[in-house]
């Protein structure tokens, strides 16, 4: 392919051509001065290698609409201003770490998170507008330097039985003289609020309070105190979640904090229910209290029935805390509790109880009772309305005779001289 003579030499210097060899295509603007022939007769003058033909552009600052972005960590807040003139009214919404997203606040500049970390370096963003700009960015807590490998770890918390415990591990570099302290307080709260575990557990040696000459390794502690309320009551005052961070301390030097949001109702271990039995006649009534502190109200309960007249015993899942087996004859009974928040979660079995009702009357002596009652009933009606008929008979047939009023004793009764000459009329036979 033959090539126009009458091109100048500039446009084989900065032209992208292939023809290039080596590192030097690499490069954004592909300048090969000295490594290519070119066709013209006029040599192309002679650049040095380490001078670049165009020069790269400055970065470009980025704007955003707000300013000052920062941490209220009393509040659990992402907080920033608005860079004056700037329109921010089309939406916000935040992020922290890998978390869901959280919507700003309606008309504040602002978001607000359940739970912020004081131990966790976590990355905090700003999104705006329809596009989902990332307006700004920020990590907290400021890394302190520490030995983040002789922190604790590995934290476990659950709740049983109204007990909070919590067990850590120790980091993996932490040195032998390092000790941990655990802290606990209302997720809604800030780290002024914090209080110290009462119990700790040391080596598997119970230790009472902060033991300086001991590794903590354990907590627990008691709900009943803490939250009061009765463990079957009604829990709208109780606070669902905690916040346990676990403090280090060492000669050495600083060792970082490890902390963690606890949700009791999750945390918490079902207990088997208290169960209880009765015959009532034929029948079997089985009633159980659930024992629990987070799941009131949000439980259901399987109940396994085995009777002597089922081959296998059989399984009822029911949702209220009392079941009904009429003609149970030999019985038994056993439940256990069934979380709605975590389907999984489920209670161990009660312990198993068993009774003997006595059986039902049959159908056919019920019959024979029933007829004879009623034959009976009927038999006496018709007595009654026989006797009535022949009471209403005679009294008709035989009318009472009225009563004479008779003269008093001593009545005197005058008369009256008639007429001496009294009218004879003489009947004839006709």
């Amino acid at each position: 392919m033959g090539v126009n003579q009458s091109l100048s030499p500039a446009y084989f210097l900065f032209h992208p051509l292939t023809s290039c060899h080596g590192d030097w295509c690499q490069s954004k603007p592909r300048h090969c001065p000295q490594l290519w022939m070119s066709p013209v007769t006029q040599a192309p003058p002679r650049l040095p290698l380490t001078t670049a033909a165009v020069p790269e552009a400055p970065p470009t600052a980025v704007t955003t609409p707000i300013r000052n972005l920062r941490i209220d960590p009393a509040h659990h807040m992402l907080i920033w201003d608005p860079v004056p003139g700037a329109d921010i009214t089309t939406g916000a919404y935040c992020r922290k770490g890998r978390d869901n997203f959280v919507w700003a606040d309606p008309g504040l500049a602002r978001c607000s998170f359940q739970s912020l970390s004081l131990c966790h370096v976590t990355n905090f963003t700003v999104f705006l507008g329809k596009d989902s700009a990332v307006a700004g960015s920020i990590r907290f807590p400021p890394d302190d330097g520490g030995n983040h490998e002789a922190a604790a770890q590995d934290l476990r918390c659950w709740v049983y039985e109204g007990q909070l415990s919590c067990r850590w591990g120790r980091g993996p570099k932490a040195a032998g003289d390092v000790h941990y302290r655990m802290f606990w307080r209302d997720v809604r709260l800030g780290p002024a609020h914090d209080r110290e575990c009462p119990h700790y557990h040391s080596h598997d040696v119970n230790t009472t309070g902060p033991a300086p000459h001991g590794s903590h390794e354990g907590c627990t502690l008691d709900l009943d105190p803490v939250l009061g309320s009765a463990p079957n009551g009604p829990k709208e005052d109780l606070v669902p979640q905690f916040t346990i961070t676990i403090n280090g301390s060492s000669p050495a030097g600083p060792v970082p904090c490890m902390d963690d949001t606890v949700d009791l109702q999750r945390a918490e271990v079902l207990a088997p229910p208290t169960l209880t039995v009765e015959c009532i006649g034929s029948e079997a009534h089985a009633r159980w209290d659930a024992q629990t502190r987070f799941h009131y109200g949000h439980l259901r309960f399987t109940l396994q029935v085995n009777q002597s007249s089922s081959s296998e015993p059989q399984e009822y899942n029911v949702s209220v805390p009392h079941f009904w087996v009429p003609n149970a004859g030999a019985i038994s009974f056993r439940v256990r509790s069934r979380s709605e928040v975590d389907p999984q979660k489920l209670s161990s079995w009660s312990k198993a109880w068993g009774l003997v009702c006595p059986p039902e009357v049959t159908p056919v002596k019920t019959a024979l009772v029933t007829s004879v009652a009623t034959v009976l009933g009927a038999g006496l009606l018709a007595a009654g309305l026989l006797l009535w008929w022949r009471k209403s008979l005679l009294s008709r047939l035989c009318p009472p005779i009225p009563r004479l009023r008779l003269p008093l004793a001593g009545e005197m009764v005058a008369w009256e001289p008639g007429p001496e000459d009294c009218e004879v009329t003489p009947v004839t036979d006709a």
